[in-house]
């Protein structure tokens, strides 16, 4: 009996399991519900002094006292090392995913990706180790590994829950694969890559998947680009967009790298870097008392510097983020936005005027209660070119305005 259900417990079965787990999980919850509820449950919160406490942050801090210190004399620096960076690779992706989303840091709809696939690499880890698979080839296949499983995932719920394909979806799962990687590696079984030194370059293009630190390195930048371009292109309509700057981008940073190695190369590469600060950085001091020097189909010039075709948020203390690219802003959009505005919101709706869709009348000059402030907003929305110059008007004026500018249609 024993024999006959031995394979119960094989690493194979476990990671089979895990991974129907990842895929019907997100339909079960959508299909009961639950997923509005996660969402509420990690906006729950109580008041100490006037302070506002999360109750899903109070339950994690408690938790990890807890761990700590029943595993206090186990713990070593590489444990500590390994949370950091797992943390910090959370906070990274945070900075840039789902902007609009305004989730908190501790949200759990918003962390489930790198968590979900976090524990992925670790179950995937043990299936392959099992295998007998060399170090490197272990982080290769898990890297590929979540990469199919997520974009299998995003495909196959297009159909069982009626979702959209989602490649941040997809781009935040395999930086949870990268962080679980990271934290496997780092935190716990660290003798792994002991023996390896890390190189950012190599002879060859084929050594880059032979040494697991140099592989498990660019497999980070590669995913961290996804991360940037999809939160910024989120919409499917953009998706081969997504793929083509990705992979582009990433070509050229790793073939620049590489071809570093050979010193006439690298001091053409330092001396073209350096010119382009240089000139970048004149026409930045030149323009720096302005504001929209420049704008086109495609392109906005910012105090001197270009923004190409992404859509790009101003605020009201002149500093400013690439934000996602629509046409329409849903409840859940205006409501970060109103949290972002104080005074007068000003839209520049494409150059056709495609955009600037959502808000609650179809006018170009409205007035709203803003319910997040309790306060009156006053809202423009004009074509990008006659937004910008209205944009610079304001500023001169000395108005509290925060743009969004739809850099093409």
């Amino acid at each position: 009996m024993a024999k006959r259900n031995k394979w119960i417990y094989t690493t194979k079965t476990h990671l089979t399991m895990y991974a129907l787990l990842l895929i019907f999980t997100p339909f079960l919850m959508l299909r009961n519900y639950l997923q509005s509820a996660i969402g509420k449950l990690s906006r729950l919160s109580y008041f100490i002094l006037d302070i506002e406490i999360p109750y899903i942050l109070t339950i994690f801090v408690i938790a990890l006292v807890i761990i700590i210190i029943k595993n206090f004399r186990k713990i070593r620096r590489h444990h500590i090392l390994g949370g950091l960076a797992a943390v910090l690779l959370i906070y990274l992706a945070q900075l840039f995913a789902d902007y609009y989303f305004d989730h908190r840091f501790y949200d759990l709809q918003h962390n489930w990706h790198y968590f979900a696939y976090g524990i992925y690499s670790f179950i995937a880890y043990r299936f392959f180790k099992s295998q007998d698979k060399p170090i490197a080839r272990i982080i290769l296949f898990i890297f590929i590994s979540a990469w199919a499983l997520s974009t299998f995932d995003e495909g196959i719920q297009v159909f069982i829950s009626g979702r959209i394909f989602d490649i941040s979806d997809i781009a935040k799962d395999a930086w949870g694969s990268i962080i679980g990687m990271i934290f496997l590696f780092v935190g716990i079984f660290p003798q792994e890559l002991k023996q390896f030194k890390f190189r950012l370059t190599h002879h060859r293009i084929k050594d880059y998947l032979h040494n697991p630190k140099t592989l498990l390195f660019w497999e980070l930048i590669f995913t961290f680009i996804l991360i940037l371009v999809s939160s910024v292109l989120a919409d499917m309509s953009y998706w081969y967009y997504v793929v083509t700057i990705t992979f582009m981008s990433f070509l050229l940073i790793f073939l620049l790298f590489h071809f570093s190695r050979n010193r006439y190369f690298r001091f053409a590469l330092l001396l073209l870097i350096g010119i382009i600060l240089i000139l970048h950085s004149i026409n930045f001091l030149k323009n720096r008392n302005d504001y929209i020097v420049g704008n086109k189909y495609g392109l906005v010039v910012y105090k001197g510097i270009p923004i190409p075709f992404f859509d790009v948020m101003i605020f009201p203390d002149n500093t400013f983020r690439l934000v996602d690219k629509k046409h329409s802003f849903n409840a859940r959009d205006l409501a970060t936005i109103y949290n972002k505005v104080d005074d007068i919101l000003l839209i520049g709706s494409g150059h056709e005027g495609l955009g600037g869709k959502g808000f609650p009348e179809d006018f170009p000059v409205q007035f709203v209660f803003n319910h997040i402030k309790n306060k009156a907003l006053q809202i423009i929305i004009l074509p990008t070119p006659e937004a910008c110059r209205e944009f610079n008007r304001l500023k001169e004026e000395g108005k509290n305005v925060l743009f969004i500018i739809h850099n093409t249609c």
